[in-house]
């Protein structure tokens, strides 16, 4: 990419066409052709993503699925006991059965029945009056709450006389009522045994199977029990109350009947003598009436014995076919407490808890590479800012006391020294006869390690020969001092302000072989320096004094000392950390050295810097550049070569 072209198109208003970033992925040197989106992801590049970020795949993973295994684990077992019984049906009148249709719908009425409110309120009032029951659950407390009473203590409002902010209120109590029920101490209630009780015909059998589920053994057969026995017994006594009603009513139709044939009988008796005591020769009409009332009494009689007749037969049928006329229930086999529990085991769960788990976490993993912005390696600089990278910077080990530069005289073959050293070799070495001698070291914003890399490079040069002056030139935060322990209490402004001579301000450092010019932490305002050029002179001065002027200046974001510091350079070296400066960030940053009037089209161009990266972190992206091949090859390059 051309620089001066760049930037003579921005001063003319021109948009620059810069080859736009084609993502950390492509593997290719070439851009795309003109008219091509760039591609997606392929696979080979989403292995590589999840291959990369294995270690936050298996984290979420093993983490997840230990967190979801100690979830199931404290969820208590639930058992479910089970009892049957059996519907006989009544036989018909010669002796049969009913079709298969209605033992269907009977064992269905039955099955109804069971679960109707009324039953279930048996139950649960039987059981919590029955002491063995209330030992053998968990639950403590009186059972003061009965199923039949309101649990709602406000009493109901009319929608009218309700106002919104109540009407929401009692819509809240509702709902979350269902889900926090108060029993009042109660071990049971109606809504539970609804919720647990389960009854179900066999097939297509007349075997009913009730079955309860509870946290106790113990208590899932008894309370299973306890329903079967309570539904039979009742059952069985409604059956009995029933034909007793009958034949009670029948026995005192029985008698009534019996005493209308004594009357009738008595009435015939007596007619029949009072004509027998009629004379012989009365009237033929007192005759004849005598003659048809004792006939008609004769028929009610006849009536009579005949009504008593049939209540008779009805009374022998009734009980001769006591219990034939209905259902019989029967116990066929009552619940015992189960051993083994009947909810799904967790640990079958961790298996497919641990692929969905796998799978999710291969989807953050993609999603945090794609919303990654970091720039990363020598391409992503190229592609994203249009400028070239002099190196790559490792960042050493936490566990190391000293500082970077220290580090590099002790391990002259370590990866950090020798990515200074290409730094150092492209300002100086490549282009001999080009050779700048005031660098800026610069970066977007504070932290990206400027300072260290400034002193790491001055360092490093003065190591080749070179006369080198450090300069501390970050007016907001000075930081080379502390970076090289020297504290001075001489720094530029006495050179500036107080007109002191430069030989009696710079400072030698004897063991690194550089010299110091430093700056505190002054409330003073640079810019008027640079106004009346006194800053530039100083910089012009010292550049012909020295091979090489090293300036830590100010980031170039927020910072106008910045830009103008890079006015006076002749080499710019923009720092980037790895993997932590936005692309937008950087960007920024450069577009502003872009509108420096400064550049022709004989005027170097900046150069990049990636500190602070982690090289085994760096190696996994396999962008195979020299960031890789000191992580992968380590041993190699920190081992001096011996003849």
């Amino acid at each position: 990419m051309n620089w001066a072209r760049i930037d003579r198109d921005i001063a003319c208003g021109i948009t620059p066409t810069v080859q736009p970033f084609a993502g950390r992925y492509n593997s290719g040197s070439a851009p795309f052709p003109a008219g091509q989106s760039t591609p997606g992801l392929h696979l080979a590049e989403l292995l590589d993503i999840l291959r990369r970020r294995r270690k936050l795949i298996l984290t979420i993973a093993l983490c997840g699925t230990l967190l979801a295994a100690a979830l199931a684990l404290l969820i208590a077992p639930k058992y479910t006991a089970a009892a049957q019984i059996i519907v006989e049906p009544a036989p018909g009148v010669n002796g049969q059965s009913g079709s298969q249709t209605s033992d269907e719908s009977l064992v269905d009425t039955q099955v109804k029945m069971m679960t109707s409110y009324d039953h279930l309120q048996r139950v649960v009032e039987s059981l919590l009056a029955d002491p063995k029951f209330t030992s053998r659950t968990n639950r403590s407390g009186k059972a003061t709450h009965t199923a039949n009473e309101n649990t709602s203590p406000e009493p109901a409002l009319a929608d009218t006389e309700r106002s919104w902010i109540s009407e929401i209120n009692h819509r809240l109590h509702i709902w979350t009522g269902t889900l926090f029920r108060n029993r009042n101490g109660a071990p049971l209630d109606i809504e539970d045994l609804q919720r647990r009780l389960n009854v179900t015909q066999e097939d297509r059998s007349r075997i009913i199977t009730v079955r309860y589920t509870s946290r106790s053994p113990q208590e899932a057969a008894f309370v299973a029990n306890r329903a079967v026995q309570l539904y039979v017994d009742g059952q069985e006594a409604q059956r009995s109350g029933y034909e007793s009603r009958d034949l009670a009513q029948l026995r005192g139709q029985l008698s009534e009947a019996r005493d209308n044939v004594a009357r009738s009988a008595a009435a015939v008796q007596k007619a029949i003598r009072e004509q027998a005591e009629t004379p012989s020769g009365q009237a033929g009409e007192e005759a004849r009436n005598a003659d048809a009332r004792l006939r008609m009494l004769e028929r009610d009689a006849a009536a009579s014995a005949l009504n008593y007749a049939r209540l008779q037969r009805r009374e022998n049928e009734i009980l001769n076919q006591r219990g034939a006329t209905s259902p019989r229930l029967r116990v066929v086999s009552l619940a015992k407490p189960p051993t083994q529990p009947s909810s799904h085991n967790p640990l079958l769960f961790i298996l497919p808890i641990l692929i969905i788990l796998l799978i999710g976490g291969s989807f953050v993993a993609v999603i945090m590479e794609q919303s990654d912005t970091g720039l990363r390696s020598e391409r992503d600089i190229r592609d994203t800012l249009g400028i070239a990278c002099a190196g790559l910077i490792p960042r050493l080990p936490d566990k190391e006391n000293m500082k970077p530069h220290q580090h590099m005289l002790t391990e002259p073959f370590s990866a950090y020294t020798e990515s200074i050293r290409s730094v150092v070799g492209q300002l100086w070495l490549t282009t001999p006869q080009r050779a700048p001698r005031a660098v800026l070291i610069s970066s977007s914003v504070p932290g990206e390690g400027k300072t260290t890399a400034a002193v790491s490079i001055a360092v490093c040069a003065a190591s080749l020969g070179r006369r080198v002056l450090l300069i501390d030139l970050d007016f907001k935060r000075p930081s080379v001092a502390r970076e090289l322990g020297n504290d001075t209490d001489k720094e530029i402004f006495d050179i500036l302000l107080r007109n002191r001579p430069v030989a009696e301000v710079v400072t030698h450092i004897p063991d690194l072989g550089i010299d110091y010019l430093a700056m505190s932490a002054s409330p003073l305002d640079a810019l008027p320096s640079f106004v009346n050029q006194r800053l530039p002179l100083l910089l012009r001065q010292l550049s012909e004094s020295y091979d090489s002027v090293v300036i830590d200046g100010p980031p170039l974001l927020g910072f106008v000392e910045a830009r103008l510091l890079a006015l006076l350079a002749d080499k710019v070296v923009f720092v980037v950390k790895w993997g932590s400066t936005r692309r937008e960030v950087a960007q920024n940053a450069i577009n502003l050295l872009r509108k420096q009037d400064r550049l022709a089209d004989d005027v170097d161009i900046p150069i990049a810097v990636l500190t602070q990266a982690d090289l085994k972190v760096h190696a996994s992206y396999r962008y195979g550049d020299a960031g890789e091949a000191l992580a992968t090859y380590e041993n190699y390059y920190s081992r001096p070569n011996r003849f």
